[in-house]
């Protein structure tokens, strides 16, 4: 089972993956985010993730069994079209739960 984390190199994404690292461990824990370099020193996967970018959440959410979404910090008329990119390409990739 995996479990992806968006905005991972954020402050609320950063420790979520911390804290999931300690209860299942850090091969279940894959961290999503727009930088991935931000992100490289929680010590997972960090997979490429931007928001308004829905193909590059296709690749991103690629064998991943539940998502956390960590809501971005965009304008709130943004953010639906955001939280709905994660949602379709979690869909399209048989993602079983959205948190």
């Amino acid at each position: 089972m995996k479990i992806a984390v968006t905005s991972a190199s954020g402050q609320l994404g950063a420790a979520i993956v911390k804290q999931l690292i300690k209860e299942i461990g850090s091969n279940y824990v894959v961290g999503i985010a727009r930088t991935p370099e931000n992100a490289k020193h929680l010590g997972i996967e960090i997979r490429k993730g931007d928001y308004n970018n829905r193909e590059q959440f296709d690749e991103a959410l690629k064998g991943i069994d539940t998502v956390l979404l960590v809501s971005g910090m965009d304008a709130p008329e943004k953010r639906i079209q955001q939280h709905r990119n994660v949602i379709e390409a979690a869909k399209a990739n048989g993602v079983k739960k959205i948190v």
